[in-house]
């Protein structure tokens, strides 16, 4: 069985895209494939009442797999977790997690096993990357974002600690201004250090993307209008704490745009709308005034209202930017394109010997 572990040195790279990319790729090519996670962060409830890992699940559900979920992530980095952890009150998490990928790998040919959000996560438990890569005996891809020298130093500390398990590389998220580095430098470097390059991915900011009604699911927000718009999808966010004309002219450089804004200034509300922003989202809990409702409405524009201040919010989106949400199927669609086009599946067989 070859066992495949998609890792990371840096958080949100887009191991899940890259993850369904090669499960979607391997099915195709009529071989048996499983998918595991051993440790999970964001959580929900799914069939039967059973707790599993949101991005795990979801794809779970693409790959149209079949196993019990109850085994899809046996361990969960909670708050609980990490007190019993320092307590020293946490059992073998390691027994445990070789388990439950036991039964999740269960005539299987080749099993993904998706990493945390950075291969060093989960050392305090006696979990990380690294040690799961060692104990399941796993070969792994690593996904990173190219981020300038720290991408460098990165995979040559990963390549000490893995050795020959670290099978090849794949860099996300390329902007245009990086494509030439990637090309001439990044890539024949990393072949002259022995690194393999399975490819690179071009930035896209559809795939950074969010939907309006996911925007304010995360936010714990409150939709008072513009309900007909919620699948709109937002790839930008400004925050209108600045002089009217100033916002107007960085509106029309930030296309698709959420606008976080106190809910006492109509005059940035009403630029936003007027010019075409993706939605309104209202800090401090301060509702607008009818005209501001009725011309959102008129233009089909949604109006989240939110609790917190406008730094809080700004700090919270900053974070769910940097997850990518795989949720919706065009963004899948888009993604494994992307990935079709740019990654060289004919050198991953060779290297794993299909």
């Amino acid at each position: 069985m070859h066992k495949i572990y998609i890792g990371s040195t840096v958080p949100f790279s887009g191991k899940g895209l890259i993850t369904l990319g090669l499960g979607k790729n391997l099915l195709n090519k009529g071989l048996k494939v499983g998918y595991f996670k051993p440790l999970g962060k964001l959580l929900q409830k799914v069939e039967g009442n059973i707790i599993t890992d949101r991005l795990a699940y979801f794809i779970y559900k693409v790959l149209e797999l079949e196993e019990g979920i109850e085994n899809l992530c046996p361990v969960w980095l909670t708050y609980e977790l990490k007190v019993k952890a320092l307590r020293g009150e946490v059992g073998n998490l390691m027994s445990d997690i070789k388990k439950a990928f036991e039964v999740m790998s269960k005539g299987k040919e080749v099993m993904l096993i998706g990493g945390a959000e950075t291969m060093w996560l989960g050392n305090f438990l006696g979990i990380s990357g690294f040690k799961i890569v060692n104990e399941l005996g796993a070969k792994v891809i690593l996904v990173n974002k190219y981020v300038g020298d720290f991408f460098l130093d990165s995979i040559i500390e990963t390549k000490e600690h893995l050795g020959d398990a670290l099978l090849a590389v794949v860099i996300n998220w390329v902007k245009k201004e990086e494509e030439r580095d990637i090309k001439e430098l990044v890539i024949p470097w990393l072949e002259r250090i022995g690194v393999p390059v399975l490819g690179w991915l071009p930035f896209d900011a559809f795939l950074n993307s969010i939907t309006v009604a996911e925007l304010s699911e995360r936010l714990g927000g409150r939709i008072i209008c513009g309900h007909e718009s919620l699948n709109n999808f937002v790839q930008n966010y400004l925050i209108g704490g600045m002089e009217v004309d100033k916002f107007s002219e960085y509106l029309r450089r930030t296309p698709n745009a959420a606008i976080i804004v106190g809910g006492d200034r109509a005059d940035i509300q009403l630029v936003a709308i007027e010019q075409g922003a993706r939605c309104l989202v209202l800090a401090g809990n301060l509702s607008p005034n009818e005209i501001i409702i009725s011309k959102a409405e008129q233009r089909g524009l949604p109006i989240i209202l939110c609790r917190e201040h406008t730094y809080t919010i700004a700090k919270r989106i900053q974070e769910i930017a940097a997850r990518l949400s795989l949720k919706e199927t065009e963004k899948v669609e888009r993604g494994l394109a992307l990935m079709n086009k740019h990654i060289d599946f004919k050198r991953l067989y060779q290297l794993l010997g299909i």
